[in-house]
């Protein structure tokens, strides 16, 4: 297999541009020679990577047959029109855009999870990453279900505007600045007032209740976390926050696990880092302590006083960083590694 090989990665301006450059600054991926590619519309800039300027080339002509690999992190419909044509010239795919999530021939992959999904996997293929709610309620849970097995799970995502989009984070900033001056907020991209408030519900609803991303976020733990009869019920909130992300997660356990056990477990766990504290700053934020941060933060743990098969816990993590880029490129190096 391959020590470093030649990597095009598409969709790198925008909010993801600078968190992706800093990512590959601080880490090595296994990369020869890197291609940085977007749609005609917006390459032609350039980006800093390893102290050198490098300039965006344009999707429309870039030729994937130049790379073995290619990591796809814009639009879902970027992906859709795209990726045909690096599978076709014979280019291995890793799609962390969310089009190939229901893609079930495609392994879903977290680096720090489920590399054991890759095994089947054959060049030129796709693998999917999930989204950064997923990455982050598996690498807490994981420890759980290995050590004490899991009936259910119920997950309240606490979401910044950056987990939706660019115009999400723009929209919060002009209402923001209204509301401080006195002026009404205009919606914008938004279809209510995002600053200063919350809002329990993003897209349409399914026939049960649940929006697209609640009902994907709870297949795709089960999927990553081979729990297939394992009720995951979410409830997704976006919060006046411009970076960033939170859940509280309220599972059942099969087997009591006592809180310290629990711990232990978090701290041995792989990207988690635990923040479990009876100070009162002993809990992680999404500013605070994971913004920026290459780990998963766990805090608030507690087993419930009447049923002790139920435990809670806090998760926090930065979604652009750890939950879309590093996954993703954590993903790349076992691909080349061990698959190209």
């Amino acid at each position: 297999m391959s020590e470093s090989c030649d990597v095009a990665i598409v969709g790198v301006t925008g909010m993801i541009g600078d968190v992706l450059i800093d990512v590959l600054d601080d880490h090595d991926f296994s990369i020869a020679k890197l291609y940085l590619v977007d749609e005609e519309n917006v390459a032609g800039g350039r980006l800093m990577y390893k102290g050198q300027s490098q300039r965006v080339e344009p999707l429309e002509r870039f030729d994937f047959s130049l790379v073995k690999a290619a990591v796809f992190l814009g639009s879902e419909s970027m992906a859709e029109s795209w990726i045909p044509r690096a599978l076709a010239q014979g280019c291995a795919v890793i799609d962390a855009s969310g089009h190939s999530r229901r893609n079930m021939d495609a392994p879903m992959v977290v680096a720090d999870a489920n590399p054991h999904a890759m095994d089947e996997f054959a060049a030129p293929g796709i693998i999917a990453c999930p989204d950064s709610q997923v990455v982050q309620a598996v690498l807490a849970l994981q420890s759980i279900v290995r050590e004490s097995g899991v009936q259910s799970v119920s997950l309240a995502t606490y979401q910044s505007m950056s987990t939706l989009d660019q115009e999400a984070v723009e929209g919060l900033a002009l209402q923001t600045g209204r509301l401080l001056n006195g002026q009404p907020p205009e919606s914008g991209a938004l279809a209510k007032q995002a600053a200063f408030n919350l809002i329990p519900r993003t897209g349409e609803l399914d026939e049960q209740g649940f929006t697209r991303d609640e009902a994907r976020l709870g297949e795709d733990v089960r999927r990553v976390l081979e729990l297939p009869g394992v009720s995951v019920a979410a409830t997704c909130v976006v919060v006046p926050v411009f970076y960033g992300t939170a859940a509280v997660v309220q599972l059942r356990t099969r087997e009591a696990l006592p809180v310290k056990r629990l711990a232990t477990l978090l701290r041995k766990a792989p990207g988690v880092k635990l923040l479990d504290k009876p100070a009162a700053d002993g809990y992680p934020t999404p500013v605070t302590e994971a913004t920026g941060s290459d780990s998963v933060w766990v805090g608030r743990l507690r087993q419930d006083p009447v049923d002790p098969l139920v435990l809670n816990m806090w998760i926090v993590s930065d979604n652009l960083r750890k939950g879309v880029v590093l996954n993703s490129l954590q993903t790349l190096r076992l691909l080349i590694k061990d698959y190209l």
